[in-house]
């Protein structure tokens, strides 16, 4: 009879630890569900916050193309400068700070872009900058591609129109391998 009482008060306690393990199983469950809700959530506030930020950079590119095509137009910048560049900051071999340079540009439109062709001192074109008038400052850029003797070269010029006869503002060139040379640019009307 101990015996089956033995057996029988095993076979409760079992059930019992059995009880136990389904309500820690059920409690893990419901602790699943529920970061498995929150993580729904999660997902759908940065699904909405995407949608946000798609809203709202398509209403920037929209707003940056309605900007790149005004265009406008400065009769008083056409034609020839005299263009000296005073150099003020240089981490590039062979240029120094306070070297001159002096060059002749001829400034001109080709359809709603800004175009200067550069000229050394025997009026032959050195370069070609393009740009355009941002409503505050006049923008150009000229790029080179990498030849055997020169690196690429990425040059920058930023000018403003104190009065009609002249420009001021700087060019900064970039070269591979951490090369910047800045000028400060002083234009008065040829």
């Amino acid at each position: 009879m101990k015996l089956y009482v033995l057996i029988v008060m095993a076979f409760l306690f079992s059930g019992c630890d059995i009880r136990e393990r389904e309500m820690a199983l059920e409690k893990r469950e419901a602790a699943l569900n529920q970061k498995e809700q929150e993580l729904v959530l999660k997902e759908k506030t940065l699904q909405l916050k995407e949608e946000s930020l798609a809203q709202k950079e398509k209403k920037l590119d929209s707003s940056l193309l309605v900007d790149s095509t005004r265009f406008i137009y400065n009769p008083a910048i056409i034609g020839q400068w005299n263009v000296v560049m005073t150099c003020t900051e240089t981490t590039c071999p062979g240029s120094a700070i306070g070297d001159t340079k002096s060059e002749k540009w001829d400034i001109s439109y080709e359809g709603n872009k800004i175009l200067v062709k550069a000229m050394d001192a025997n009026m032959v074109a050195s370069r070609v900058y393009t740009g355009y008038f941002n409503g505050n400052r006049y923008e150009f850029t000229h790029v080179t591609e990498a030849t055997a003797t020169e690196p690429v070269t990425k040059i920058t010029v930023q000018l403003q129109m104190p009065t009609p006869l002249t420009l001021e503002g700087q060019r900064e060139i970039l070269r591979t391998g951490n090369c910047k040379i800045v000028y400060e640019l002083k234009l008065t009307k040829a």
